[in-house]
């Protein structure tokens, strides 16, 4: 079939399906319909807006070791114009404190100078599509870190995976950990350069993408999708049934384990997907900190439910600001409520008259354990692409960043379109 007769589907609108889809359009695809459950596109790029001036619910930044993403906005012509970021440690009663204590420094470069050795043996980490996975890989990355004596890099990586609510290092495998945080990726964060944040917020590169795609459904759920006796595929949603060569699911692929044509094991896989509870708040309240601050104590498991960035974004010189917060959700046996625990939080970093404006509840950073993945999950999804002509991508394809993201979608494209 040509490409202009060919009808292909994306299911999803966050970054990976706006990317596939507008790919799509760029290879020749003349008939791409993006398919959207919410009222809005961009998933975890998601923009607010308070006295004239953009927020983040979502993703913050991008890092200028992110070349995939440095590479979509220049074909975009987005320009990296926000506010610059500036990072703050706290400890939990708000006292400023060194990221690493100084009698650790010396131990802290050894490690670091060990680090790109150590990953030049893990080559499944080198690929966009997840295959041939070391064993190793699979562990909790503490448990990874301990075989390669990474006492204080442990630590380290927690100050930048567990405070963005991308886990628990002793629950999520260290596959994950490491695809996310790469080591130009961990540099990036340690030098602290100039990342990129934009004016209009993260949502400028949805804004961008969204133009050049001619058919996109906002607030249609697809709730079914069926083969029918020519091989096309039926996309059903909430309001009807359309017919299409091609699907491509890049919304969270667990909301699609009963599909009929799935094998017993697809579906096994699918439902073993897990997610981490986080919470992003904006507060609006007097003498809002300066900067990113990040409360490094709170990254402890039994920290669960307090603060662990409060990002004040845009100076405010004085009187009322916005500050946005990420906290993981508190436990059952908590005490106190989530948002009591926050705004006990506030006080203690010198935030007066805390009040809530707006909140979100992310179904974040999805990854499978070590069980799922020794068991052969990205066998069986690389398996599948294609069966059926369904493709698979998304979060738990690519793991969880806009860069990954970027760089799977581009890989995916090319491989199969």
């Amino acid at each position: 079939m040509n490409k202009s007769d060919c009808k292909i589907a994306v299911i999803g609108g966050g970054i990976s399906g706006l990317v596939i889809a507008e790919g799509l359009q760029k290879k020749g695809y003349k008939n791409v319909t993006v398919f959207e459950k919410e009222e809005r596109l961009g998933g975890k790029l998601h923009t607010i807006w308070y006295n004239g001036r953009s927020y983040e619910l979502g993703a913050i930044f991008g890092l200028p070791s992110q070349s995939n993403l440095k590479s979509l906005m220049k074909r975009l012509n987005i320009k990296a114009d926000g506010p610059k970021l500036s990072r703050i440690n706290y400890d939990a009663n708000g006292k400023k404190i060194m990221p690493i204590p100084k009698t650790e420094l010396g131990d802290f470069v050894d490690e670091l100078d060990r680090l790109p050795n150590i990953l030049a043996m893990y080559k499944s980490l080198e690929n966009a599509s997840i295959q041939n996975i070391e064993p190793s890989l699979m562990l909790p990355f503490s448990k990874w870190c301990d075989i390669h004596q990474f006492r204080i890099l442990k630590t380290v990586y927690v100050q930048y995976f567990t405070i963005f609510g991308l886990g628990n290092i002793d629950e999520v495998p260290a596959l994950y950990v490491l695809r996310i945080l790469n080591y130009d990726h961990l540099m990036s964060f340690m030098e602290f350069p100039q990342f990129s944040t934009w004016e209009y917020g993260v949502s400028s590169l949805i804004e961008c993408l969204k133009q050049e795609i001619k058919d996109i459904r906002l607030g249609q759920k697809v709730v079914d999708i069926s083969l029918s006796q020519q091989g096309t595929l039926w996309v059903q949603t909430q309001f009807e049934v359309l017919e299409f060569n091609q699907v491509v699911i890049t919304a969270p692929l667990d909301e699609f384990s009963d599909l009929h044509f799935w094998d017993q094991d697809m579906k096994r896989h699918l439902n073993s997907i897990k997610y981490q509870s986080f919470n992003v708040y904006a507060f609006i309240g007097d003498k809002i900190p300066k900067g990113c601050g990040c409360v490094l104590e709170n990254l402890s498991p039994n920290r669960q439910g307090h603060i662990m960035i409060c990002d004040s974004r845009w100076e405010v010189w004085d009187g009322e600001g916005m500050a946005i917060i990420y906290a993981y959700n508190s436990p059952d046996n908590s005490k106190m409520s989530s948002l009591d625990l926050i705004k006990d939080d506030l006080l203690k970093l010198g935030v007066q008259n805390p009040r809530l404006y707006q909140a979100k509840n992310w179904r974040h950073c999805p990854y499978v354990d070590t069980f799922a993945l020794e068991s052969g999950f990205y066998e069986k999804m690389e398996s599948m692409q294609g069966k059926n002509n369904v493709f698979l991508a998304g979060e738990i394809m690519s793991t969880l960043s806009i860069e990954n993201c970027i760089w799977y979608s581009q890989d995916l494209l090319n491989r199969f379109f």
